[in-house]
């Protein structure tokens, strides 16, 4: 299964994730990015403070680790389980290169946005001052959603759209809690996706070894029943 191949198969959630992102251009052209970023956090509510709060963690490094245990407790061949794995590490060293190398000087909102401007702070939440762009949170986001979209076999429209949306949620959660610009949040979407389809559609296109297709072992208490007479 090559490149090609993965994505002519789920068809559906590229058109979609396309679009999605087109449409996601507009605010990119037409508002400056600070301005944008002020705009949005006028949009606030106590109710979305704590709910944002929250769900701002599926996008953490953390939640992929427990996602990717779940997947190795369900015994998934090593091969799709090494695909999880690396996309997630592919996809971590072009955002932390992107960050860190190329665009190192490029501060977060708390550091620009000027200090007589009063903005929304959400409690219990530190805004960071450096290293914006690209976001990580929304860049994990989308790597789990794209991987979990090659998993699933049988996925309709409203399976697509709606998970696109739950990771478009909490992406968005970045800009709400002052950690991003809408700018961090857009090109982690397109980072996320594209690294997760570059590496699953090689690896599982890639002959290897022979474990590669092969399962973990079942737990080692599963060896020690006891056989019936």
């Amino acid at each position: 299964m090559g490149v090609k191949t993965l994505v002519r198969e789920n068809k559906a959630f590229f058109i979609l994730h396309t679009l999605l992102l087109l449409l996601g251009s507009y605010p990119l052209v037409v508002f400056e990015k600070v301005s944008l970023f002020l705009q949005l956090n006028k949009l606030h509510h106590s109710f979305l403070d704590r709910f944002f709060y929250h769900l701002t963690f599926l996008g953490s490094s953390t939640m992929y680790a427990l996602f990717m245990a779940t997947l190795i407790v369900i015994r998934l061949n090593n091969r799709t389980l090494l695909a999880g794995i690396c996309s997630f590490v592919a996809m971590s060293a072009i955002v932390q290169g992107m960050k860190r190398i190329v665009f190192f000087d490029q501060l977060r909102p708390i550091a620009l946005v000027p200090t007589e401007v009063s903005l929304h702070l959400v409690e219990g939440i530190v805004p960071d001052t450096h290293l914006s762009f690209p976001s990580g949170h929304a860049a994990t986001i989308f790597t789990a959603l794209c991987f979990m979209h090659f998993l699933v076999t049988q996925k309709s429209v409203w399976f697509c759209g709606l998970s696109l949306f739950g990771a478009v949620v909490v992406a968005y959660t970045r800009v709400y809690l002052c950690q991003h610009f809408y700018q961090d949040i857009y090109a982690g979407a397109w980072v996320g996706t594209w690294t997760t389809t570059l590496v699953y559609g090689v690896l599982m296109n890639w002959q290897g070894p022979a474990w590669l297709d092969q399962r973990l072992p079942a737990p080692l208490f599963a060896k020690g029943k006891h056989k019936t007479p």
